[in-house]
C-alpha cells in the first residue's frame, strides 16, 4: 500500500517551474468574467503552485509512524470557467494524478472525483468553511471494501495548509492508518507584485462604483498621463480627477467586464493589459449605455498610494 503514499496533494498544474517535471497550460473563454470567477470561487485560496514544505511527509501504513522525504512534489490548482470548480494536477514521484472539485452553492457541499496511477479512483463529498478549510469523506479503489478516508485541509497561513488523510473501517472506527504533510505555495517571480496590482485594480473599480473621488486621486501618480481617446489626453492627476468628477457627478458607473489579459512586471513597474466594459446610468434618468474597450495601464511603485502602487500612464482603445 505504500505505493499510494503520494495520493496527497489535491491540486493542479497550469504553469511550470523548471525544477519540476510537469508543464501544462489550460486556456478557456470565460466571457470576460475571469477576475469575478476567481474572487467568488470558494476554492480560490488553493489557486497556484504548491510543494511539500521541506519535502517532509509523515505516514502510517501499519506499524510505526514514518517520517520521510518526498522531493520534487508539484501541484498547481486553478478554477475552470465557473466560480464553483477547481481542477488539480499532481506531479512528482509516482503515482501522479488529477482531482476535480465541484461546489454546490445550494447544498453547500463539495463533490470530489480523482484518479491516480492505474486504478486509484476516488469519489466522495464534504464541506468547505468560510476560511477555505475542507473536510471530505472519500472512498478509493484499491483499499479494503467498506473503508473510507477523511481528508482535512487546514489553512495555517495564506501560503501554507496542512493536508491529513485518516482511514476508517466499515464501523466508522479509525484504523490508525494515515498520511499527512504541509504544503507551501511555490513563489513564482513577480507573483506577489501581480497580486498587489490585482488588489489595486479591485480598489479603484470599487471607488469608481462609489464615485469616491479622493480614493481615485490617491491611486494615481501626480504625473499621470491618460490617453482616453485619440484627441483626449489628460496630463497630470488634477486633470484626470477633474474630468472624472464631471463624469461621476452625472453618471453611476459599474464595471460589468474586467478581463485581465496579461501583466508584465519589471522592477518597480507593472504593465497591465485588460479588456473592459463599463455600464453608465444617468443620475437624472435616461437610458444606460455600455462603453467597452481595451486598456494598457502602467503602474509604478508609489509610497503615498494606499496600495503602494499608482497609475502613471494609461492608453484606452475603444472597441468601436
Amino acid at each position: 500500500m505504500k505505493k499510494y503514499l503520494l495520493l496527497i496533494a489535491f491540486f493542479l498544474v497550469f504553469t511550470s517551474i523548471s525544477i519540476y517535471a510537469q508543464e501544462a497550460s489550460i486556456k478557456y473563454e470565460s466571457n470576460g468574467k475571469t477576475t469575478t470567477l476567481r474572487s467568488s470561487n470558494p476554492f480560490a485560496k488553493f489557486f497556484g503552485e504548491w510543494t511539500l514544505k521541506d519535502d517532509d511527509w509523515r505516514q502510517n501504513w501499519g506499524g510505526e509512524t514514518e517520517y520521510i522525504k518526498i522531493p520534487k512534489h508539484h501541484t498547481v490548482s486553478a478554477g475552470i470557467n465557473t466560480k464553483n470548480t477547481l481542477i488539480s494536477i499532481i506531479d512528482g514521484p509516482e503515482p501522479n494524478g488529477h482531482i476535480f472539485w465541484s461546489y454546490n452553492p445550494n447544498t453547500k457541499e463539495v463533490y470530489h472525483l480523482s484518479s491516480f496511477g492505474d486504478i486509484r479512483a476516488g469519489h466522495g463529498k464534504g464541506t468547505i468553511d468560510d476560511n477555505g478549510n475542507l473536510r471530505l469523506k472519500l472512498s478509493f479503489e484499491g483499499e479494503p471494501k467498506g473503508t473510507y478516508r477523511v481528508y482535512t485541509y487546514t489553512w495555517l497561513t495564506n501560503d501554507e495548509y496542512e493536508l491529513k488523510s485518516e482511514q476508517f473501517d466499515k464501523n466508522d472506527k479509525p484504523t490508525g492508518l494515515f498520511y499527512a504533510g504541509n504544503f507551501i505555495r511555490v513563489k513564482v517571480p513577480g507573483d506577489d507584485i501581480k497580486r498587489e496590482v490585482l488588489k489595486h485594480g479591485e480598489i479603484i473599480r470599487e471607488a469608481f462604483s462609489k464615485a469616491d473621488i479622493e480614493t481615485i486621486r490617491s491611486l494615481h501618480h501626480p504625473e499621470v498621463i491618460k490617453a482616453l481617446g485619440y484627441n483626449d489626453i489628460k496630463n497630470g492627476r488634477e486633470a484626470v480627477v477633474s474630468s472624472l468628477r464631471d463624469t461621476l457627478s452625472n453618471y453611476n458607473l459599474e464595471f460589468i467586464e474586467n478581463e485581465i489579459e496579461n501583466i508584465l512586471v519589471e522592477g518597480n513597474i507593472a504593465i497591465e493589459q485588460t479588456k473592459f466594459s463599463i455600464k453608465g446610468t444617468p443620475k437624472q434618468g435616461g437610458e444606460s449605455f455600455i462603453f467597452s474597450g481595451r486598456t494598457i495601464v502602467t503602474y509604478i511603485k508609489y509610497a503615498d498610494s494606499p496600495t503602494g502602487w499608482a497609475t502613471i500612464r494609461e492608453i484606452i482603445q475603444p472597441s468601436n
